[in-house]
């Protein structure tokens, strides 16, 4: 009877340690609105309340929230459907998406409680996409605020080809391409010479030979009784040289 009750004590105080040393681990705790949320204009709004057990030294306390993604949602285009179908594909080892936040535990005149409501939103600029992610929050010294909680985003990711290749063709009907090419003349090769038809112009058309007006050379009509270009000068010394000689003479007969 006394092992016995000693052996009931001892899994008691087994199961007491246990329980204070999660809850050491973890402080305070929180709570999701909902942990199905629909995608709406490429993000993800999630609304949750906080229970810290005091109020932090800080109105606006740095925190970090872990998402791990567990499941992928994937849509696919297969043999069997010509619409895209949903594969809910499990994934292992993967790294978690922080996001570092300050969460607001004070009100408008700035006193600050040990509860709030907080809510935030994921995008897939940060790299989301729709399936099911863990979702754990800590405190920036590690300390973890309550436990894990598995978020589902609901949404269509880009959708991936799973159709498979046929490589099996018609054969070709070589009779028939043959014939078609024998018949076809298209393809057969003209000649490049090329023949001289008709005469060619001369070189130097005849209006080539024929003077132009500015090329006649024109002459003054005689008989006027005007002074030819030319012969002014010659005129004046033969007038000028008979003047002289005349002077000359009767200058010798002037007497003595």
């Amino acid at each position: 009877m006394t092992r016995k009750m000693f052996r009931v004590l001892g899994g008691a105080a087994m199961l007491a340690t246990a329980f204070f040393a999660v809850d050491a681990a973890a402080y305070g705790n929180y709570h999701v609105r909902s942990t199905d949320v629909q995608e709406s204009g490429g993000q993800w709004h999630i609304y949750l309340r906080m229970d810290l057990p005091r109020a932090p030294a800080l109105a606006h306390t740095p925190m970090r929230f872990l998402f791990t993604e567990e499941t992928q949602y994937e849509r696919a285009l297969t043999d069997n459907s010509k619409d895209p179908v949903l594969n809910r594909i499990p994934l292992q080892n993967q790294l978690p998406k922080v996001e570092s936040l300050d969460v607001d535990f004070s009100d408008a005149t700035g006193k600050v409680f040990k509860t709030t409501n907080y809510d935030f939103s994921l995008t897939r600029a940060r790299g989301y996409e729709a399936g099911e992610y863990k979702m754990q929050i800590r405190m920036a010294d590690g300390t973890d605020i309550g436990g894990s909680t598995t978020v589902i985003l609901r949404g269509d990711n880009p959708v991936v080809d799973r159709r498979s290749i046929t490589f099996s063709a018609k054969p070709k009907d070589e009779h028939k391409d043959k014939q078609v090419a024998q018949n076809d003349t298209s393809a057969v090769p003209t000649s490049t010479d090329v023949a001289a038809v008709g005469t060619p112009p001369p070189f130097i058309p005849p209006e080539g030979f024929q003077k132009t007006d500015e090329e006649q050379i024109h002459t003054k009509p005689g008989g006027c009784g005007c002074d030819v270009p030319g012969q002014t000068t010659s005129t004046l010394a033969v007038f000028g040289s008979v003047i002289g000689l005349a002077a000359l003479a009767a200058r010798r007969r002037r007497p003595s």
